[in-house]
């Protein structure tokens, strides 16, 4: 890492699986008292390794962006960039385009007991050379949990889910071009709770309890 750092929190998407009948939008979703983004917030300022926070709203999250503006006087370095809402893949590349050239942590508004200790490791495990990592846990981890996995994927025969963490060295990444993916194995009860449906949220509680 040779520039300063940047953290992305992914917060524009539909909420689709999450908002059945339901009106809320989903990362202020609140969880013991505060929407969900704002304790993935927490954790990103807490590890003190950002320059920025930069929180990825869109159309469809217009009240996470009133939350996040009313935090700006408060919490250094933060603002927002608006993406299309299109669809996740869409708006991460909006968003290393806007950010070019930068090294940047990219993490979802649904992980509400991430801890600053596991970002601080992922950190510390990024290999320079790498431009686009992401982080993958153990389906069989996720599973232990009491968690349904969503994506799963192979490599080298076992099979694991992404946590939704990704770290891009944005000066390397081609517009058009597919980046080059590696990952890191990272079995971590906090960034496994990633909160998609209500039986996550229930999965949760009773795992903190």
């Amino acid at each position: 890492m040779n520039r300063p750092m940047m953290a992305a929190i992914m917060c524009g998407g539909k909420g689709s699986r999450m908002n059945q009948g339901l009106t809320f939008e989903k990362p202020m979703l609140l969880f013991r008292g505060k929407p969900m983004v704002g304790h993935v917030l927490d954790a990103l300022v807490s590890s003190k390794k950002f320059s920025s926070v930069v929180g990825i709203t869109s159309r469809h999250t217009t009240a996470t962006s009133k939350y996040l503006r009313n935090l700006n006087h408060c919490v250094n370095g933060l603002h927002l960039i608006e993406t299309s809402g299109f669809d996740y893949s869409t708006d991460l590349g909006q968003v290393i385009e806007r950010l070019k050239p930068s090294e940047i942590i990219v993490v979802p508004s649904d992980l509400p007991i991430l801890k600053a200790e596991t970002i601080n490791e992922i950190l510390k495990s990024w290999n320079p050379d790498a431009s686009f990592v992401s982080i993958i846990m153990e389906k069989s981890f996720i599973e232990s949990l009491g968690l349904i996995p969503s994506i799963v994927i192979s490599v080298e025969k076992v099979e694991y889910c992404y946590t939704g963490i990704t770290m891009i060295d944005t000066s390397r990444i081609l517009t058009g071009v597919e980046a080059n993916e590696s990952y890191i194995v990272m079995n971590r009860e906090d960034i496994a709770f990633n909160i998609n449906t209500m039986e996550d949220l229930k999965a949760v509680n009773a795992y903190l309890n």
